[in-house]
């Protein structure tokens, strides 16, 4: 290990003790308020998908509860030490993603801290599962800062997630709970799902609406040194966009953390089109296909029994690097395509309104379908 680096390790413990005295401290003069629930928005910066379809519960079903909302810095730095004000007398803690300040503390008793993991599925390697990978984080790293600890409940897809979901996070399996993924909720609704389809058909034009829809739903991609691979499929969709037929439109739906630099480029197409305004869950009803690398947003596209395809020119070096939890074809019922001239295919082969069965996939990856926010509000409550 160089000098530079151990220096930076003592950095951060020593953040994190002063961080963990603060907390400690604040906790003595503040009561848990029995009421409170803190909602860090980290991914979105809004209200969005698993942590919106529980709050929208916890709010018709709880009115008592009062809720604060908290654009987290997830640094550290002097900023991040306001959120103590929050966390320290919540009575819950909703999540969706990573959230640095509950790694630096010790929780107090009575604070429960819940995990609404924003993926379905076990699709690709996280948090421990990549200890020590070009992905992920050091186990030096980790004997200071142990992410993904302290949580109370984890709400994962179905039982067979369980072990992935304990090892990524490191922790019991009796605290991982397989009712679902709230945001599929959405789809159950059929008025939710018809208002939600005539706003995104205004967004397109009266051409756009008849062509035949293909979503395309990246995956993160990290930067840098810690890049899983070469493989860019911004770069790969605009350099098939000229060989795909009249009547289709591309629709790419961007991650949450890609820059939108990188969406300029895209939007000079005339048959591709940005989803900035909506979320790729609003766009699945009305799209006729779906297109990914490792989403595990597939998953949820797979409940509408429509056809979908994982692009992965680059999966054996994704493997080598990040890693999967299984292979493609036991989680997914779509076809693996490793060469443009596939992707350009499959494409063109699309028509609207085609049926395709999931059946298998959808098995696999859930335990409920439809009734998931309920069900999750009512075991936090039974756990008190």
């Amino acid at each position: 290990m160089s000098i530079l680096k151990k220096i930076q390790y003592k950095i951060q413990w020593f953040y994190k003790v002063i961080f963990q005295c603060c907390y400690k401290a604040t906790t003595i003069f503040r009561p848990i308020q029995q009421n409170k629930v803190v909602i860090p928005l980290y991914r979105h910066k809004k209200l969005e998908g698993n942590i919106k379809a529980v709050y929208e519960e916890l709010k018709k079903t709880q009115p008592q509860l009062e809720f604060q909302f908290i654009i987290p810095n997830n640094k550290m730095n002097l900023r991040q030490f306001k959120e103590i004000a929050y966390i320290s007398n919540a009575k819950y803690i909703l999540l969706d993603d990573y959230y640095l300040p509950v790694y630096l503390i010790k929780p107090r008793k009575g604070t429960s801290i819940v995990q609404l993991w924003h993926a379905a599925g076990a699709f690709k390697k996280f948090g421990y599962s990549t200890v020590d990978t070009k992905f992920g984080p050091s186990s030096s790293y980790l004997k200071i800062i142990p992410i993904h600890s302290h949580y109370t409940h984890v709400f994962v897809s179905s039982k067979n997630m369980i072990p992935y979901y304990a090892e990524a996070f490191h922790m019991s399996e009796e605290r991982i709970y397989p009712i679902g993924v709230p945001r599929i909720d959405f789809f159950a609704d059929e008025k939710y799902v018809k208002e939600t389809n005539k706003k995104v058909l205004k967004s397109l034009t009266k051409e756009q609406q008849q062509m035949v829809k293909i979503l395309v739903a990246p995956t993160y991609r990290a930067a840098n040194n810690y890049r899983e691979s070469g493989l860019d499929m911004v770069e790969e969709i605009l350099a098939i966009s000229k060989q795909i037929e009249k009547d289709k439109l591309i629709i790419f739906a961007g991650h949450p953390y890609m820059e939108e630099s990188k969406f300029e480029r895209l939007q000079k197409q005339s048959n591709i089109i940005m989803n900035s305004q909506f979320s790729a869950n609003d766009w699945m009803p009305l799209a006729d296909a779906f297109i990914t690398d490792y989403s595990s947003a597939i998953f949820e596209f797979g409940l509408l029994q429509k056809p979908l395809a994982h692009y992965v020119p680059d999966l054996e070096e994704y493997k080598k690097s990040r890693g999967l939890y299984n292979e493609i074809e036991t989680i997914s019922d779509g076809p693996v395509l490793q060469k443009r001239t596939q992707l350009i295919e499959w494409i063109n082969e699309r028509k609207a309104s085609e049926h395709f069965d999931t059946s298998r996939m959808v098995r696999y990856n859930f335990s409920k379908t439809k009734g998931i926010a309920k069900e999750i509000v009512e075991q936090l409550l039974k756990c008190e």
